[in-house]
């Protein structure tokens, strides 16, 4: 029995039944917890200057995966040719990092940007300048 189980439980367990006479039996059971999505900015203000490339980063932990995306003033962010996007599974699996990259920096590029994270358990949200 396992009481109080978090995110840290999450994982592979092996029950071994042994009685002294071969074989061994074992059973592989696989722990998922639901989590609402958390989402970590590492830096919440980036500085850019007119025409560079920048990188803006979240973490994100939920169970079962969420929908992750960007958005600039309310608006989901598509991939063109300023904007480009990617996520890469952690380890553990629930951790995911999101990443937008933005080519050229312009004035209209600058301001406040958002990643998303959903799924039926909730929602949640970080902020980037």
């Amino acid at each position: 029995k396992l009481w109080k189980v978090s995110r840290m439980d999450m994982g592979a367990y092996m029950c071994i039944a042994r009685n002294g006479v071969p074989p061994a039996v074992s059973k592989r059971i696989e722990l998922g917890i639901d989590l609402s999505p958390m989402i970590w900015v590492p830096a919440q203000l980036v500085g850019a200057y007119h025409g560079d490339m920048v990188t803006l980063t979240c973490f994100v932990e939920a169970h079962p995966a969420s929908l992750n995306y960007w958005e600039k003033d309310g608006v989901m962010i598509h991939a063109n040719d300023h904007y480009d996007y990617s996520q890469e599974r952690g380890s553990p699996a629930y951790k995911v990092e999101m990443k937008l990259t933005i080519r050229r920096a312009g004035e209209a590029h600058f301001g406040k940007y958002t990643c998303v994270a959903k799924h039926p358990h909730g929602q949640t949200d970080g902020s980037i300048t």
